[in-house]
């Protein structure tokens, strides 16, 4: 079976449990489900703006294109401060007396050590508004900062769903109105490619693979063209409602344990201990430069386990000089330890993995 990649689903009958967030996301005052991760930022960023003039975004180097460009289509200034791998671990240059309007938190792969919680609660001392991006926490047993004003978070990365992201309003309640339901044809599209993936997963006859990943990257695109104000899709917040979370963290914690263990000589981790509240979402390693990275993901391509890189460099950092190019960007792997898979699974990726090396040395 292959390891990795898009997330898919089964035509199957959910419970109606309503459009709202399940028990587990209880979190702050006012939440909405919303279509994508990149919609809950731009969600935030209007309600901030009902009530404060917003010019300055103070926000982290690594980072996704896609969490930019709400700001970006503002017109708003982005002021980069680096986060960047040194002396074995993730380091933080923040200057706690920046001026800005917003300081933009991530809290990294879900692991404790990868927290920033100092400096938000730096920050919220001076007034300056916190957005709190929890995607790589959201089932950490701490998921989110208290003093944050907003939490957003994107689902997709988690869970089999067709859209989803969560936008948190901490204390008091959103002022903008979500307009409408996703567009028909991008939940259609999406829908389609997950139902197909599944059928080869299960298969692998009768589907042509070239099929659903074109439909994947349709749909990716037409997100990345029109991704404000919707809602998440119905049949997503059933799916989401009817999730065993604590099977997922236990799968997710187990699996981050074998790879951390199996590969704890072979590899820099950024992190190399998983605390007791940890949830992973994936378990990131690096490498000496990004020929070395992408010659062995190749190898694993090769026998079909996808490892993604976090992330293809955003265009504001191609115009600035940060360490986070040289430590990071071009020289990470994101193991992938997803609740799909069991230990046994791990112990392929370690024995691929292990095979490559015994091949180039």
């Amino acid at each position: 079976m292959e390891i990795g990649s898009e997330f898919w689903i089964t035509e199957q009958q959910y419970d109606d449990a309503g459009l709202s967030a399940p028990p587990w996301m209880n979190w702050g005052e006012d939440r909405k489900l919303l279509l994508s991760g990149r919609t809950a930022i731009d969600y935030v960023l209007k309600d901030i703006m009902k009530f404060r003039k917003v010019e300055n975004i103070y926000f982290p180097s690594y980072c996704c294109q896609s969490m930019l460009q709400p700001f970006l289509a503002q017109g708003m200034n982005i002021i980069l401060y680096d986060v960047y791998y040194d002396d074995g671990s993730l380091q933080f240059n923040i200057d706690v007396n920046q001026d800005c309007d917003i300081f933009f938190a991530m809290n990294y792969f879900g692991f404790s050590m990868g927290r920033i919680d100092y400096f938000i609660e730096r920050f919220k001392q001076r007034n300056v508004i916190v957005i709190e991006d929890s995607t790589h926490c959201l089932l950490s047993d701490k998921s989110y900062h208290s003093k944050s004003d907003y939490i957003i978070a994107s689902l997709r990365k988690w869970f089999p769903v067709i859209s989803g992201g969560i936008a948190v309003k901490t204390e008091g309640h959103f002022q903008i109105d979500v307009l409408d339901e996703p567009p028909d044809v991008m939940i259609q599209i999406k829908k389609e490619a997950m139902l197909e993936k599944a059928s080869y997963i299960a298969t692998k006859r009768f589907i042509d693979k070239n099929s659903y990943l074109e439909k994947y990257r349709v749909s990716n695109q037409m997100l990345e063209l029109d991704y404000c104000l919707y809602k998440m899709d119905r049949e997503s917040v059933r799916i989401l409602n009817s999730l065993n979370v604590a099977s997922i963290k236990d799968a997710r914690r187990r699996n981050a344990k074998v790879l951390i263990e199996g590969l704890r000589n072979r590899f820099r981790f950024i992190f190399y201990e998983l605390d007791v509240h940890d949830c992973p979402i994936f378990v990131p390693v690096l490498f000496d430069n990004q020929e070395d990275r992408d010659k062995l993901r190749n190898h694993l391509i090769a026998h079909q386990i996808y490892c993604p890189v976090h992330w293809p460099v955003p265009t504001v950092i191609n115009k600035s000089s940060h360490r986070s190019l040289e430590t990071l960007y071009n020289h990470e792997l994101s193991l992938v330890i997803d609740q799909r898979y069991v230990c046994s699974d791990m112990h392929r990726i370690i024995r691929r993995i292990d095979q490559y090396y015994g091949e180039v040395q």
